[in-house]
């Protein structure tokens, strides 16, 4: 591979390393919607425990995926929304939900 491929690998490689949890797609495609605060977010994805919600959400501030914006009456009351760089990752997020609801129509399943 010449170094232009392997500099785009790299990054390809980056890319998935944010979106390719579970729970980011799920807060991405929840966020997709409208700004929520953590219990908000919570209730929309009832799976997800407060722990690994928090560790999430500030894995994905720290990358620039969300914002979290904390409202002025109180610091531990926050809202948190997709920055424009978690836009640009909508397309892959709803890309991964489209093949999702395929297979789970023709009854096929990933391995691995």
């Amino acid at each position: 591979m010449n170094q232009p491929e392997d500099l785009q690998t790299a990054r390809c490689m980056e890319i998935l390393s944010v979106v390719g949890d579970l729970w980011t797609l799920a807060i991405v495609m929840t966020l997709q919607k409208s700004e929520m605060r953590f219990n908000e977010l919570q209730r929309a994805i009832p799976k997800v425990n407060a722990v690994t919600l928090t560790s999430r959400l500030r894995k994905l501030d720290d990358a620039g995926v969300v914002v979290r914006v904390a409202e002025s009456r109180s610091k531990q009351s926050a809202v948190y929304g997709l920055t424009p760089f978690g836009r640009k990752l909508l397309p892959i997020v709803e890309a991964v939900r489209t093949v999702a609801l395929d297979l789970e129509r023709s009854g096929e399943a990933p391995t691995g």
